[in-house]
């Protein structure tokens, strides 16, 4: 599984946890995050379980240099950081 869909996976299944928003049938890396209403515990959930798969968080968003604002903003942090 290439990282983005690694991504994709993991938000699909945080939103369905934590969020009373539909997943959208298809994210366009332009699609923003925030529109699913995932809090900070929510989204630190997110990025530990993308880190179980891939092994890491991008130093950037945990040192807060980086709050990615967009689906393609937050794979870009991984595959830069990758």
């Amino acid at each position: 599984m290439d990282l983005r869909n690694i991504v994709l996976a993991r938000l699909e299944k945080a939103v369905a946890e934590h969020s009373p928003m539909p997943f959208p049938q298809d994210m366009e890396d332009e699609d923003e995050l925030d529109v699913f209403g995932l809090d900070s515990l929510a989204f630190m959930g997110l990025l530990t379980g993308i880190e179980k798969d891939v092994g890491f968080i991008p130093r950037a968003i945990l040192e807060g240099d980086l709050y990615p604002e967009t689906f393609g903003e937050l794979v870009s942090a991984y595959e830069k950081a990758g």
